[in-house]
C-alpha cells in the first residue's frame, strides 16, 4: 500500500475521535518524536506513535524501529487487506518490556508460511482503553 504510514495515522486518527477524544495531527517540525496529540481532559494531553505495516508483504518479520522516541502511547496499525485494519495500543513502557533486549519490537512473523500477528502483542489488540483512561 502506498503512503500506509500516513493512511494508518488517519486510520487511529478517526478511531479516537470516534470514542470521542479531541486528537489532531501533530507538527513534525516542533514535535517529530510523535503523530497524533490527544486531549484526554482540560489537564491531561497525550503523545501517541504510529506505526503501520501490512501483515501479508514480502518480510517475514515486520519489525518496528526507532520506538524510544518521546511519546506517551504507541498504536500499531495492521493491515490485513481488503480493508481490513487491526490495532494494538500500548504505553511507551509496555512497549519496551515487549521489545526485550532486541533492537527493533517484532510485530509480525510466519507460521507454517503463513502470516500471522506475533502472539505477544494479542492482549494489546483494541485496547482503546489504554489511551482513554490514561
Amino acid at each position: 500500500m502506498k503512503s500506509i504510514g500516513k493512511y494508518g495515522e488517519y486510520r487511529v486518527l478517526a478511531c479516537l475521535l470516534e470514542r470521542d477524544i479531541e486528537t489532531y495531527q501533530a507538527i513534525n517540525i516542533n514535535q517529530p518524536d510523535f503523530d497524533l496529540t490527544s486531549i484526554l481532559r482540560k489537564d491531561k494531553v497525550v503523545r501517541i506513535q504510529v506505526k503501520s505495516t501490512e501483515l501479508h508483504n514480502k518480510a517475514t518479520n515486520n519489525s518496528i524501529a526507532r520506538i524510544e522516541k518521546d511519546y506517551d502511547f504507541l498504536v500499531v496499525v495492521i493491515f490485513e487487506g481488503e480493508g481490513k485494519s487491526r490495532f494494538f495500543i500500548m504505553s511507551k513502557s509496555e512497549v519496551m518490556k515487549e521489545k526485550g533486549n532486541n533492537k527493533q519490537l517484532g510485530v509480525t512473523q510466519l507460521h507454517n508460511k503463513e502470516s500471522q500477528v506475533k502472539d505477544c502483542l494479542l492482549k494489546y489488540e483494541n485496547k482503546w482503553e489504554t489511551i482513554i483512561n490514561a
